[in-house]
């Protein structure tokens, strides 16, 4: 879900978690970017050989930390379970369904991003997500998704009147009415509805795919057009205990995007007015053109990426880690793991 995290006093430590907010957000680890699609002689496939009623449940943590002044701060992680049933098996693809069945939310009272996520929680957690695939296991649609868009426009909208009516001083910070249209426009479109559900990136975004097993490293730019390094492999390992098997696989990848001081002001800039008040706005934008002016370090994004399979393509355990690190003043850590507690294959 998409959430904004602010901490109203303390400003300057504020003005730092806003800009890595707004970082984050351009800087998504893209290890799908880094795929071969030239045939080569080592290569692993990423395909899904699933079968009806095939059933696995995963468990997923998320959490950040933040580094300011060598003062580090633990951030309220989220624990997630849920299940990935296969409804249907053609010789097209497949019908799945995401079916939650639990969320765990750390220090919701004393942050703003785990309180939202736990409000929203309570509206959403008989909400069936139900999608198709290609034959390889590559995500094609969301079928319900006009079901989720509406179901979630009225959730955010009784969100937000919990949260706004109990924080009194949030509008003024964070006008309601921008922050909602800006939501809620995520939610207009099935594309939007499949970023609700990031979890399906990370479990079937490098399905169809064909990754070398030769270690590849390369020098690019960005989505976002900023100077990338990237490093990419896959490999077989070695069974480490009873619930591995032989043909399972690895695909790890590693990215650093680098941007230059005036790259993040110019970013910085161009985005918070969409969010934030005029007046915060200003300050916000005041304190980046004061730290980051002449500043040649800039801001560094490293993304860590693992993704591992069962022998039959079914995700196995999913990692990313990315740490920003904002000119020496600030660095953000930010990890999401999904791995499998049950499985039930026919």
């Amino acid at each position: 879900m998409f959430f904004i995290t602010i901490t109203i006093p303390k400003m300057k430590k504020t003005f730092t978690l806003i800009f890595l907010t707004i970082l984050t957000m351009t800087v998504n680890a893209q290890v799908t970017t880094l795929q071969k699609n030239e045939k080569e002689d080592s290569t692993i496939a990423v395909i899904g050989y699933f079968c009806k009623n095939d059933t696995m449940e995963y468990q997923r943590i998320q959490g950040k930390m933040k580094i300011v002044d060598n003062d580090t701060t633990q951030r309220g992680d989220v624990l997630e379970k849920f299940m990935v049933v296969v409804t249907d098996s053609t010789a097209d693809g497949y019908k799945m369904e995401i079916i939650p069945i639990s969320c765990e939310i750390e220090g919701e009272d004393n942050d703003y991003q785990t309180r939202m996520a736990s409000l929203l929680w309570d509206e959403v957690k008989n909400l069936r997500c139900r999608f198709s695939t290609d034959e390889l296991g590559k995500v094609l649609h969301i079928d319900n998704w006009r079901e989720i868009r509406d179901v979630l426009k009225k959730s955010y909208v009784k969100v937000f009147d919990n949260l706004y009516s109990s924080m009194p001083g949030l509008d003024s910070v964070m006008p309601r009415k921008q922050l909602e249209n800006l939501i809620l426009l995520g939610c207009a479109t099935e594309d939007g509805i499949k970023g609700q559900y990031d979890e399906l990136d990370m479990l079937f975004g490098l399905h169809g795919s064909e990754v070398t097993m030769k270690p590849v490293e390369s020098d690019d730019v960005s989505e976002s057009g900023f100077p990338t390094h990237s490093y990419i492999e896959s490999f077989y390992p070695a069974p480490e205990d009873e619930y591995d098997l032989e043909g399972d696989y690895v695909v790890q990848a590693r990215t650093e995007t680098q941007l230059s001081g005036d790259d993040v002001q110019d970013l910085v800039g161009s985005t918070l007015g969409m969010i934030f008040s005029g007046e915060l706005s200003d300050s916000v934008k005041k304190y980046t053109d004061e730290a980051l002016s002449g500043n040649k370090q800039g801001m560094t994004a490293i993304n860590k990426e693992q993704y591992c399979y069962f022998f039959n393509g079914w995700p196995k355990l999913m990692k990313k880690i990315v740490e920003i690190n904002l000119a020496g003043l600030v660095k953000r850590i930010e990890y999401d793991a999904i791995e499998w507690i049950r499985r039930r294959w026919n």
